[in-house]
């Protein structure tokens, strides 16, 4: 019965860690190219015609830059940010205040008392008091990153303003290790360039994807346990 009991504790401990870990790996390349959804062209060759008909290799008026749903446009990382926060703090504040009488209506300032409390003094009306108060705080933080590179993405709509959406994955394995990029987001079609590129800087709603899955990526994460003692430890 305590044997269960501890199995029981095991498991709501190991569901409870994994349910706070987002799957950022996103959709497969099959599932990016399953929800591209373009018309196909049926070709019909144009009799009597040497012309074969105007396909997306040879427009007569036009460029082969990605400009329709289904179309791959190479997308050029060019991200490189800093930033950096500080703050600072320095106040003080000093204050007095003092009260002295002579008589305190006609009387002596002692009132007659020789022995004010059993203390062996006489009565003292004055008063003095002083305050000090200063607080000093400082704090700076720095995030710094990079990433270079290209990637192909597919145009997978087109708005009702022109825009695309793309989406884009790459999946490298090398020795069971697993390197994964993903990008996506929002481009104008007056952004790509006459190569058929873009640059990452352009897109909007961008989201850049970078990670891996082995035994080094593994190793590189905090046990399930961990993350759980994490969450909950109020200390």
């Amino acid at each position: 019965m305590k044997l269960n009991r501890v199995v029981s504790l095991i498991l709501c401990l190991g569901l409870a860690a994994c349910a706070g870990h987002e799957n950022m790996h996103g959709k497969s390349s099959e599932d990016i190219l399953a929800s591209t959804i373009y018309p196909e062209v049926e070709y019909k060759p144009m009799e009597g015609s040497l012309w074969p008909g105007e396909t997306s290799e040879n427009f007569l008026f036009g460029d082969t830059k990605a400009k329709r749903v289904g179309d791959v446009v190479t997308v050029v990382l060019e991200e490189d940010f800093t930033s950096s926060q500080g703050a600072t703090t320095d106040v003080s504040k000093n204050s007095s205040i003092g009260l002295e009488t002579s008589a305190i209506l006609g009387l002596p300032t002692n009132l007659g008392i020789t022995n004010f409390l059993g203390s062996g003094n006489s009565f003292d009306p004055s008063l003095t008091a002083s305050t000090a108060r200063s607080t000093n705080g400082s704090g700076t933080t720095t995030r710094q990153g990079s990433m270079t590179g290209s990637i192909a993405a597919l145009i997978t709509d087109e708005l009702p303003s022109g825009n695309f959406k793309i989406k884009g994955r790459r999946t490298v394995t090398i020795n069971n290790e697993e390197q994964i990029m993903i990008i996506e987001g929002i481009i104008r079609r007056v952004d790509i360039g006459f190569d058929n590129t873009i640059s990452s800087q352009k897109i909007a709603n961008a989201c850049i994807i970078y990670t891996g899955e082995g035994v080094i990526s593994d190793e590189q994460n905090v046990g399930w346990l961990m993350r759980f003692f994490a969450k909950v430890w109020p200390f």
